[in-house]
């Protein structure tokens, strides 16, 4: 019963945050967005025709939420990708939560996050940049030119992701 209860309220969540507004149009190409990091700086991706650039590096985009059993069960697996791969890869993640700022800086302090995390309103507008997010995590791998490789919905393993990287780097 508890379980339902998280799903829909879950749903109603996403439905008020993806609903349609002007501040969430999608970008266009050329566009960037500028997001704001935990850490109080910013990273701008810039969207391309195919997909998203940052730092000339690769890009694994993150979707979660601080209360998504499987987002948090990621967590090692990217950190893990994030060491292996820090010359040529970026992982940033987009918080979608309505959590404080503070609680999501203590929530990366307990998990050991070692990647970017964006805690910004933006992060919503990336979303439906992406095509209105409905379930996380959700991730989307984009080459060091911008291209869209793949994407993923619900955790996965890690072995999956490492290959889909190596296939670019």
């Amino acid at each position: 019963m508890i379980k339902y209860a998280a799903l829909i309220i879950q749903f109603l969540f996403f439905s008020i945050f993806f609903g349609c507004s002007s501040a969430d149009k999608p970008l266009k190409e050329s566009q960037s967005v500028t997001l704001k990091t935990t850490k109080n700086d910013t990273v701008a991706l810039k969207k391309t025709a195919d997909g998203f650039m940052y730092d000339d590096k690769s890009l694994l985009l993150v979707f979660f939420t601080t209360s998504c059993t499987p987002c948090n069960a990621q967590i090692p697996h990217l950190n893990n990708l994030q060491s292996r791969y820090q010359n040529d890869l970026n992982i940033i993640s987009a918080v979608l939560d309505n959590s404080s700022l503070e609680n999501v800086q203590d929530f990366i302090s307990q998990k050991g996050v070692n990647f970017i995390v964006t805690f910004d309103k933006n992060n919503f507008r990336l979303s439906t940049t992406l095509g209105n997010i409905t379930s996380v995590p959700y991730m989307v791998i984009y080459d060091k030119n911008g291209a869209y490789v793949t994407d993923y919905t619900g955790a996965v393993p890690e072995e999956m992701i490492e290959a889909d990287l190596k296939r670019i780097f």
